[in-house]
């Protein structure tokens, strides 16, 4: 590729490859049904689950979930898509959809599963109870308290097949309790009355609208950079060669965009789902799904990196969307590992943790990594793991390097110092760290082709005619 590389080329290289490879006979489009293999068999296996034995589940237990496990792989080296958003997705969804079958089938009995509901007022229901507090009431003197109850797996065929849907999609699982208690607690917040979902419409569309204004932006401006079309050798481009002299400045503004395009990408996502779920389907479509309590946060608190650094970073400022299903397995293997050292109670509680978060960041590796790979570029997938698999390191550099400093003499003079100083150097090192690292994936998402992504299906900036690209509608 060279200098005059353009956005239209890039797009036609990726559709010749991708003909290229439907000649071979070895791939097949995405969305053709085969591809979808994985989630039916996962949701069979929920349809079915309650009809059958406890002998019987735990006799098919381990084929359905090879079976699961055998139909993603299969995806991943026979099933491509002509757009990144599908491209990504095959690789992704053959993950976490194995991810999903190893939780529901395997590691947790999917029958004794619960989810929040609406309490019916005419129905004489045990309403559910928030975490560390008091049963939760439908009073008319509580009118700040929503009346839930937990619904277990549904015995009519059809709800259930909906009831499975939720479980299946619900990725942060908010209202979703895995555990085998009849009432079990849920978070405080899911059960106060937050302003009607009129009233929080235009607040979401002041979201919407600025997060896809700045998505357009910031696409435009990409387009510009040969770099983000594919070409991971390009140097300076000529629009930048007044102000960027460097290689390490041409470095640091290409992974400022990168990370303001994805934390972008993923919030635009997040609010359009919020007000598709909320404003426009509804509670009577969708119920506890419409209301704005399970929408948490999609993001935390800067603050975080200065309180924790790289741990605050990826466990509080960072989005948390598959984290639930991750730990679960993090878990699973820390069982494991540590079942001829439970009377080492503290030890073991340590150690736990730290089981939890590697085996995390090493699926959260695989996950990007297989994502990586079905994209049609030429893309180096071991990038995306090794930026992942290495996070621990980090973490445990940094938490070392912490005890040893909150034990020496400087911090003991540092005084009301201590507290400043401690928390710039988890910023220095957070940064520093992601800064050394970003690198490694960074280049793999160019060369595979992930920015020649369309967010927005209208692009107002290249309407306006502030971009050489003249393709107004996208998608």
């Amino acid at each position: 590729m060279g200098g005059e590389m353009s956005h239209a080329h890039a797009e036609e290289n990726v559709r010749e490859q991708l003909l290229v490879l439907r000649q071979t006979g070895n791939v097949i489009p995405a969305n053709s049904g085969i591809d979808s293999l994985n989630l039916i068999l996962l949701l069979v296996w929920l349809l079915v689950s309650p009809l059958v034995s406890d002998a019987s589940s735990g006799r098919f237990r381990v084929p359905v979930f090879i079976g699961v496990v055998t139909s993603s792989i299969w995806n991943l080296f026979h099933v491509r898509s002509i757009g990144i958003i599908g491209s990504i997705g095959v690789g992704m969804n053959s993950v976490l959809i194995s991810v999903l079958a190893a939780n529901f089938i395997i590691l947790h009995d999917a029958r004794t599963f619960k989810r929040l509901a609406f309490r019916p007022a005419s129905k004489s229901v045990a309403a559910a109870k928030p975490a560390g507090g008091k049963q939760s009431s439908n009073a008319p003197d509580r009118p700040e308290s929503i009346p839930l109850a937990w619904e277990p797996m549904p015995a009519s065929p059809s709800r259930r097949l909906f009831w499975s849907l939720d479980l299946v999609s619900s990725v942060r699982a908010v209202h979703w309790s895995w555990k085998p208690s009849p009432s079990p607690p849920y978070h405080q917040s899911l059960s106060v009355i937050r302003p009607s979902r009129t009233a929080t419409l235009p607040s979401d569309l002041l979201r919407f609208i600025r997060g896809y204004l700045l998505i357009d932006l910031v696409k435009c401006l990409m387009i510009e950079d040969p770099y983000f079309l594919g070409d991971t050798s390009y140097g300076v481009p000529p629009h930048l060669s007044a102000y960027i002299a460097s290689r390490h400045a041409l470095y640091i503004y290409r992974l400022l965009f990168a990370v303001i395009g994805i934390y972008l990408a993923v919030d635009l996502q997040y609010i359009t789902t919020k007000l598709i779920q909320v404003n426009i389907l509804g509670p009577n479509i969708l119920g506890f799904n419409a209301s704005p309590n399970t929408f948490l946060p999609c993001w935390g608190s800067p603050r975080a990196i200065l309180r924790k650094g790289l741990r605050g970073f990826w466990g509080e400022t960072w989005h948390q969307m598959f984290r639930v299903h991750f730990a679960s397995i993090g878990d699973a293997v820390a069982d494991r590992v540590l079942q001829d050292h439970s009377r080492k109670a503290q030890k073991s509680s340590s150690a736990r943790v730290w089981i939890r978060v590697v085996v995390s960041f090493l699926l959260s590796g695989v996950l990007h990594a297989c994502a990586s790979y079905t994209l049609l570029g030429p893309s180096r997938p071991w990038r995306s793991f090794i930026f992942f698999a290495i996070q621990p390191i980090g973490l445990a550099v940094q938490s070392i390097s912490s005890q040893i400093f909150a034990g020496s003499s400087v911090s003991q003079k540092l005084g009301s110092w201590n507290a400043p100083v401690r928390q710039s150097l988890n910023l220095v090192f957070t940064v520093l760290w992601l800064w050394t690292l970003g690198g490694i994936l960074l280049d793999d998402l160019d060369s595979g082709g992930m920015w020649l992504f369309e967010p927005v299906p209208f692009s107002i900036i290249r309407c306006l005619g502030f971009s050489q690209d003249k393709k107004i509608w996208c998608w």
